[in-house]
């Protein structure tokens, strides 16, 4: 067990977002990183503070009716603390708008199509058959890791990718579409696991996840084809022999998590070890380069 003040400092940094939007930053920098492209801190920044603002105002926006009975132990510390989240929230989208302002107009209509389909996510504009209700875009039945997968790929590739193309810097297209498929193929592999846990909720309420429509294990034989399919690629890819194993082995390492967990499946599992693998994935692509 934790001692309290690591576990209290644990909790702050998954369940505030930080962490996550700390892996978004590291994605970006990954892109940069596999085109040989030159860092812009601005788009680093804008990311981490778009992706804290979405996943905050989503986590928000999908308060249950007793978070503090919720069996989930970041729900009830989301909801616990809610005035502060809504503060940096605030904050960290009052930030991206600002630095969005130095970028090239078509970077930054970019940012507004991103910041529209990630509020659209949860806003409840889809009527719901037979519910009486409306819900957010993840309720359409089968989307919602596709449409993750699509948002991280926008964000983390085409982002800096057109801010890069607008500032005239060579761009090798081929590597650029090759690359959005890598990020697009893990993203909605780690994100099956996410969507095995809450397999009783969502059929609770009515969504439509691959692990509902095809049960736990397909969906686990799906993330373990995505994954496998992903290193496959990048092995017969062109790039140096060096950055093709430290992608495999970052995917390798994921995949390890999901098939042989080697700690109990609670919620540090999830947000700390499955979306930490983003991070191992930069940090191994930017040790081996």
């Amino acid at each position: 067990m934790l001692p309290n003040y690591n576990r209290r400092f644990l909790d702050t940094l998954l369940f505030s977002n930080v962490f996550i939007a700390c892996c978004a930053v590291a994605q970006g920098g990954m892109t940069y990183i596999l085109l040989s492209l030159p860092v812009d801190y601005v788009v680093l920044a804008i990311l981490g503070c778009a992706t804290l603002a979405l996943y905050n105002f989503s986590m928000i926006l999908a308060r249950p009716q007793h978070p503090e009975k919720s069996p989930f132990r970041r729900v009830r510390w989301v909801f616990r603390h809610e005035r502060s989240l809504w503060v940096w929230t605030g904050v960290a989208l009052v930030t991206a708008f600002v630095l969005g302002l130095r970028l090239h107009i078509p970077s930054f209509v970019l940012l507004g199509a991103m910041g529209v389909m990630g509020v659209a996510y949860n806003l409840p504009i889809v009527r719901v058959a037979g519910k009486g209700r409306r819900a957010g875009l993840r309720q359409i039945t089968g989307l919602k890791l596709f449409y993750i997968g699509l948002v991280w790929v926008m964000s983390s590739v085409l982002l800096p990718v057109a801010e890069a193309y607008h500032d005239t810097l060579t761009i090798v297209w081929p590597h650029v579409w090759e690359l959005m498929a890598w990020v697009f193929l893990f993203v909605v592999a780690i994100t099956i696991p996410f969507d095995i846990r809450d397999i009783y909720q969502d059929r609770y309420y009515g969504l439509k996840t691959i692990p509902v429509l095809f049960g736990e294990q397909k969906a686990l034989v799906l993330s373990t084809i995505l994954l496998a399919g992903q290193m496959v690629w990048v092995w017969f890819s062109d790039y140096p022999l060096d950055v093709r194993l430290a992608l495999i082995v970052a995917s390798g390492l994921c995949l390890s998590f999901i098939l042989v967990p080697p700690i109990k499946k609670n919620e540090y599992y999830y947000f700390l070890f499955l979306d930490g693998t983003m991070l191992i994935q930069f940090l191994a692509v930017w040790m081996a380069s």
